[in-house]
């Protein structure tokens, strides 16, 4: 069954910064022994490709993770779209999915439920009308705005505020779908291990909610116009968690060079570099000399 899955209070991951992997976090393979130190949490043996799950060290064990909803042949659909839809590629890049190499993939992220309360200092503007007469003798309509004093606090409970877990994961969303973590769901699936520490996750967290404190003070304010000048957020309650989030991750070849792409696992929706045709980027260019040319000339003549 799917559905939220509780988050743990703060302090459970405060402190808990990414481990080294060392000699104690080495596994032998289950099928033909070769020992190895792994850096994913799951990964495949190097010596027969066997699937292997790595103990966890003194990490954050994660809470929760989100199910694959687009498989391999999917992925690979969503990757040929996205590459008939690039504009000024080379032709080639129409059958991208033959030529590339694709893994599924867990990547980590942290999630945030914030409890805020933030008191506020600032000004309230009314807008009034009144008619003055100027130096030539005419009236007209001016509007004033009345300045007051405001003072007050916000309450407001943010949820589900998604930090990535490593730098290149580009995340702001959490889909509803997550069951609680097992680690049998990482057989066979390459997890990585996070980079971003907790504590600087919620750093981040909280700043990416401030606009919307500073927002819900300012609509309190109320008026026509409104100022703050000082706004101070505090944090009765914070949940968080580390949920793993399902990716297609790859590379494919094109003119000699290797290009990255990831397929998002319940959306289906592609990131990757792309490359261009340097000759259908040719034809616009000499379209536009042209069209520039022929203004000159138009004004010139004139």
């Amino acid at each position: 069954m799917t559905g939220p899955v509780a988050r743990r209070p703060v302090e459970a991951l405060r402190g808990r910064l990414p481990v080294t992997v060392t000699d104690e976090h080495r596994v032998v393979c289950p099928r033909c022994a070769t020992t190895s130190t792994p850096a994913l949490l799951s990964s495949r043996c190097p010596a027969c490709e066997t699937p292997i799950v790595r103990e966890l060290g003194g990490e954050v064990r994660p809470g929760a993770l989100v199910p694959f909803a687009v498989d391999r042949r999917g992925a690979s659909a969503a990757l040929d779209g996205w590459a008939a839809s690039l504009w000024f590629a080379p032709g080639s890049l129409a059958r991208v999915s033959d030529t590339a190499s694709t893994r599924a993939t867990f990547l980590p992220a942290w999630v945030f439920d914030l409890e805020t309360v933030t008191r506020y200092r600032g000004r309230r503007g009314d807008h009034h009308y009144r008619i003055e007469t100027d130096g030539d003798g005419r009236r007209r309509q001016v509007r004033r705005t009345r300045w007051t004093y405001a003072r007050g606090t916000v309450g407001r409970r943010f949820a589900d505020v998604v930090v990535p877990g490593v730098r290149h994961l580009e995340t702001a969303r959490l889909p509803a779908a997550t069951v609680p973590f097992r680690a049998e769901y990482l057989s066979g699936v390459e997890t990585a291990r996070y980079t971003v520490a907790p504590d600087q996750a919620l750093d981040q967290a909280k700043t990416a909610v401030r606009p919307r404190v500073r927002a819900a003070c300012l609509a309190d304010i109320g008026g026509d116009d409104r100022r703050l000048h000082s706004v101070v957020t505090t944090y009765p309650s914070i949940d968080g968690d580390l949920v793993l989030l399902p990716y297609w991750t790859g590379t494919y070849l094109l003119d000699g060079r290797t290009w990255r792409f990831t397929v998002d696992g319940v959306t289906g929706e592609v990131r990757g570099e792309r490359p261009y045709s340097a000759a259908k980027l040719t034809v616009p260019v000499a379209v536009l000399v042209l069209v520039v040319v022929a203004a000159l000339l138009v004004l010139l003549s004139r």
